[in-house]
């Protein structure tokens, strides 16, 4: 064989080999866009590594499981999913496959849940936080209400007590800032809902009458703007509420509150989402108030009345902490019964 043929016999056995090797590189759905990795193959779409329809919302490409969904593709918090939140659309099942086409959360996979919180006192709560109180959920965050050394006013942090005021920085002496219901409840929501974010916008004040929050007053203004940046996030899904020891025994109250919950409805589009009242302590000073706070749940749509059944005080009207996690429990098992849970 001479110089010329040894040099094509070369090139001909090098052209196989190549041949032979990019046959065996992995392509199509199988591994290079779907499989474990989630983003279109049958292995991450349809079963039970992502938990198919169960999970999301979307058809059998749900993606609300790890592999294409969970928090990083949940409704109004990162859109809606779409080829950039989780992988290619075939991953999950269109724009509403990630947690409902609005995002929504609470029921429909893994998405966004935002909460209002107003009151005085015992909705800012006063006993404060013990060790077990300060753990920190990633997926539980405030709107802040003030601004203070760890954060600016109206930004979204790690929720801890005490919510109302400069979060994760515990007051002094007995008189809070602490624990509230907020808390507790939002613990309880979270538990069942660990795909969802839970978004908490808090606005008590201490010792103000209900006139402090009529509709058009600076402090109502306020509680509509913190509300829409929780709208910008995700839907609000209940409004929790408690006050009245600053207007104890008050005929009038009742439909005080119930202008003010009407018109937030309204002026936010939320619909007739629940509100949840709780009961002022029945040891308090001021427990001759509950038969108004129960007077809610006859003239409100959606309204409920959270027991204080059993709970204790510090002082003539507010809650000790173990009370108040059992309260703010109280408040979650009953949004989770009204969510489906």
């Amino acid at each position: 064989m001479n110089y010329f043929s040894r040099r094509i016999l070369c090139a001909s056995l090098l052209c196989s080999a190549a041949t032979l090797a990019c046959s065996s590189e992995p392509s199509g759905p199988d591994a290079g866009s779907g499989g474990a990795a989630g983003t279109g193959g049958s292995a991450s779409t349809g079963g039970s590594g992502t938990g198919g329809t169960l999970v999301g919302s979307g058809g059998a490409a749900a993606s609300g499981g790890a592999a294409a969904g969970g928090s990083a593709s949940g409704g109004a918090e990162s859109a809606t999913g779409g080829a950039s939140a989780s992988g290619g659309a075939s991953a999950t099942g269109g724009a509403s496959a990630t947690g409902g086409g609005d995002g929504s959360g609470g029921g429909d996979g893994s998405g966004v849940q935002v909460y209002i919180l107003f009151g005085q006192s015992n909705m800012w709560g006063e006993p404060l936080p013990q060790a077990q109180d300060m753990v920190e959920n990633p997926n539980i965050e405030v709107l802040t209400r003030i601004s203070c050394s760890r954060h600016e006013k109206n930004e979204w942090v790690p929720a801890l007590p005490p919510l109302h005021e400069c979060v994760g920085q515990q007051g002094s002496g007995d008189a809070g800032p602490g624990v509230g219901p907020g808390d507790y409840f939002a613990k309880t929501v979270a538990a069942e809902y660990p795909s969802d974010k839970i978004l908490l916008i808090p606005n008590a004040i201490p010792g103000v009458p209900i006139s402090t929050f009529a509709v058009g007053s600076a402090t109502y203004n306020e509680m509509i703007e913190r509300a829409q940046m929780g709208q910008e996030r995700g839907e609000i899904k209940g409004i929790l509420f408690h006050q009245g020891e600053s207007d104890c025994g008050s005929s009038s109250w009742p439909s005080a509150v119930k202008t003010i919950v009407d018109q937030m409805r309204a002026t936010l589009g939320t619909g007739d989402i629940p509100f949840l009242a709780g009961e002022i302590p029945r040891t308090s000073q001021c427990s001759n108030h509950n038969p108004q706070v129960a007077q809610l749940a006859n003239i409100i749509e959606n309204a409920h009345v959270i027991s204080s059944e059993g709970l204790s005080i510090t002082d003539q009207y507010h809650f000790g902490l173990e009370s108040q996690r059992t309260f703010g429990t109280r408040y979650g098992d009953k949004m989770l019964e009204l969510l489906g849970q």
